[in-house]
């Protein structure tokens, strides 16, 4: 309980108590007094009763009465009784002495003094008020009215407001500054107890704290541990692949052309139905040819191995070329293949082979979830922020200057489109937007992942917007050759038609 209740509270609470321990000495210091007054007064008992008899008799009452109640826990009411006894006491008295020479009158003073501080201090008039009236009723009951007149009367009434306004004034200041030290000395053991309980939580939480870095330490133990599977892990992945691809590679080089030249005729004449069987067999085979390639590509990549043979590039026989590759792709459907080429287009600085394979991927895409309507690859020259002045890995250096120029790139269709929540996953490693189309038009999900990381490499970025229903458009960037980088470039001659 004492330490939820407010310190204002437990201030008040310790003047209170020492209010009644003070009250309690009065009460045994009068209770002794009388006891001795009384025997004293039996001593002198000749022919008549002393004064001392009465007011011993009537202080012992008083004392058992207020001491009764005080048992009871009621304080005020045993501290009035006290008061009141002490009173009645100087009142009998007034028996034996008249006003006018009694010395018991200036008592009055002492028992107001002790009213202020047993009770509140405004009580100190109230009692020296209560005091003058009943001396001089008293006194006029004993028809020693005029005494109230005289000097030594009205010097006792004097002395006794003149003691209640001491009483009010050192009373209050002194309880005053026993509850504010009591208030302070509660604070500081507040305090005190909240600092103990803050070491205790600081305690705690070293301890947890050296719990905690154990475990880190054990943490990063087992993820060092399990860094060195996964590299280990990786490093027989890319083995196997790298093996893998080679087995493959070779016998569906020797599939692919045998079966080229039976096509060809080489080995005999082919019935037409043999000759469709080994069409098939070709195209699959180049089919599986490509996606071991596509597989390689993709492990080199992530080991970090691909290297790139970066040189001064024209785009317009690139173009050229996988448009070409594209037209083959269509197999008859009502997709018009359009190109929108800015003229004196600047040579670029990158690898022929892999700038070839990202538009064949981007174009084959197109090809393939493009039903009607059109595909147009469109490029021109814009000048953009560097990010970064420096290679990553095998990433082409081409920073002359804050600024460089770079080709854009767009492959636009009017195919299918891709959904907003898939355009995030299209370029991760064997993920595709839509299930039943990639189960219609096959693929591994490696094209554009492969494609994006190649775009990235030569310093350049992939990006896509589409919308369901209405096609797509993939955009990506490559460097224009810097003045160091270009060398006489082979012009190609354009022939055939896109």
């Amino acid at each position: 309980m004492n330490a939820q209740m407010p310190v204002e509270g437990r201030g008040q609470n310790f003047t209170q108590g020492l209010r009644e321990d003070i009250f309690t000495t009065f009460l045994w210091s009068v209770g002794i007094g009388s006891l001795l007054l009384f025997f004293a007064g039996l001593v002198s008992l000749g022919s008549g009763i002393p004064t001392s008899i009465p007011v011993s008799i009537a202080l012992l009452g008083t004392c058992w009465i207020a001491h009764t109640l005080q048992k009871r826990n009621l304080y005020d009411p045993s501290v009035k009784v006290f008061i009141a006894g002490l009173l009645i006491s100087i009142a009998i008295t007034l028996y034996t002495y008249p006003l006018g020479s009694n010395p018991f009158i200036f008592f009055t003073a002492l028992i107001i003094a002790i009213t202020g501080i047993l009770l509140k201090p405004v009580h100190g008039f109230i009692v020296a008020t209560i005091a003058t009236v009943l001396l001089i009723v008293v006194a006029i009951f004993l028809n020693q009215g005029a005494q109230t007149l005289e000097p030594p009367f009205i010097a006792a009434v004097a002395l006794a407001y003149f003691s209640a306004a001491i009483a009010w004034h050192t009373a209050r200041s002194f309880f005053a500054v026993v509850e504010w030290a009591m208030d302070n000395y509660h604070k500081v053991e507040r305090r005190e107890t909240q600092l103990f309980e803050s070491e205790k939580r600081l305690q705690r939480a070293l301890i947890e704290k050296d719990f905690l870095n154990g475990q880190l330490v054990q943490s990063n133990q087992e993820i060092e541990r399990a860094r060195a599977s996964a590299e280990e892990a990786n490093r027989l992945k890319s083995q196997f692949v790298a093996n893998m691809s080679h087995e493959l590679r070779t016998p569906l080089n020797a599939i692919i052309g045998f079966s080229h030249i039976m096509q060809q005729g080489l080995k005999g004449p082919l019935t037409s139905d043999q000759h469709d069987y080994v069409q098939r067999v070709y195209d699959s085979g180049n089919h599986l040819l490509q996606l071991l390639n596509d597989i390689l590509d993709n492990a080199k990549l992530e080991a970090g191995r691909l290297d790139l043979n970066p040189e001064p590039l024209l785009l317009e026989p690139i173009f050229h070329e996988v448009l070409l590759t594209t037209t083959s792709m269509l197999h008859d459907k009502p997709v018009e293949l359009q190109q929108a080429i800015a003229t004196d287009l600047p040579p670029v600085y990158g690898d022929r082979l892999r700038v070839t394979q990202i538009l064949l991927n981007l174009l084959s895409n197109a090809a393939k979830f493009t039903e009607q309507g059109y595909i147009t690859l469109r490029a021109y020259p814009r000048q953009m922020a560097q990010t970064n002045g420096h290679t990553n890995g095998h990433q082409i250096d081409n920073t002359d200057t804050m600024n460089s120029w770079h080709v854009v790139i767009e492959v636009d269709d009017t195919g299918v489109g891709i959904a907003e929540q898939h355009l995030s996953i299209i370029f991760e490693e064997y993920r595709q937007a839509d299930a039943d189309l990639s189960r219609k038009h096959g693929g591994t999900g490696l094209g554009l992942p492969i494609s994006k990381r190649l775009v990235e490499l030569h310093g350049g970025v992939l990006t896509v917007t589409s919308v369901p229903g209405r096609g797509s458009t993939f955009r990506f960037t490559l460097p224009v050759a810097t003045t160091q980088q270009l060398r006489p470039v082979p012009v190609v001659e354009i022939t055939g038609e896109s």
